[in-house]
């Protein structure tokens, strides 16, 4: 069982590049603590949980974008192979869900001034921590979102990547994942553009 655990030894090894990376662009010493995130997010047998098949199995792809359900597929698949569980929290959203994150602080936008309006953005958290892992873990779970879009050649922006001018988050939301031009593709809010 312990086997499952651990993460496969081609994404460690990856994951010590990662380290390495973080040294050459940060202007920081190597950080080992790449590696102890990666055994600690991955949980091969909460894949095979009931209570996660289930919340994996509930993820709604009716008037989502096209590009985005792409996207979660293939973000799914490259996390399962790590051993990594994570579920797509919420892909379209009402304006009314919007406006009461926004009054409660959980959110920077109101409603219909958001990507999740029009099934341009999906939320993708832990299975089984949900948004209660550390920012190493985040981290890594950025860095294969960013490669899974790449590879596809899919125009994503990730949430954790936004920063203010003087380096610090204007508003860090690491599970958000969006289209980057997914303002130009409408000329009044509708939701639920993309039927399936």
């Amino acid at each position: 069982m312990q086997q499952e655990k651990r993460p496969p030894n081609k994404f460690l090894r990856w994951v010590k590049f990662l380290d390495r990376v973080h040294a050459w662009f940060k202007d920081e010493p190597v950080h080992k603590d790449y590696v102890k995130a990666a055994y600690d997010l991955a949980d091969g047998p909460a894949l095979k949980r009931p209570e996660v098949k289930k919340k994996q199995s509930e993820v709604a792809f009716q008037g989502v974008h096209p590009e985005i359900v792409e996207f979660w597929q293939a973000m799914y698949k490259a996390c399962k192979a790590r051993n990594i569980p994570v579920i797509a929290f919420e892909m379209l959203r009402s304006a009314e869900r919007q406006d009461e994150l926004y009054k409660s602080g959980r959110s920077k936008a109101r409603g219909y001034s958001s990507p999740h309006q029009f099934g341009c953005a999906v939320d993708i958290v832990h299975a089984v921590d949900y948004w209660n892992i550390s920012k190493k873990q985040w981290d890594i779970i950025g860095t294969i979102g960013k490669e899974v879009a790449r590879k596809r050649q899919l125009k994503i922006e990730w949430g954790g990547d936004w920063d203010g001018e003087d380096g610090r988050p204007k508003f860090w939301d690491p599970a958000h994942w969006q289209l980057q031009s997914w303002r130009d593709r409408f000329t009044e809010p509708k939701i639920g553009d993309y039927p399936t």
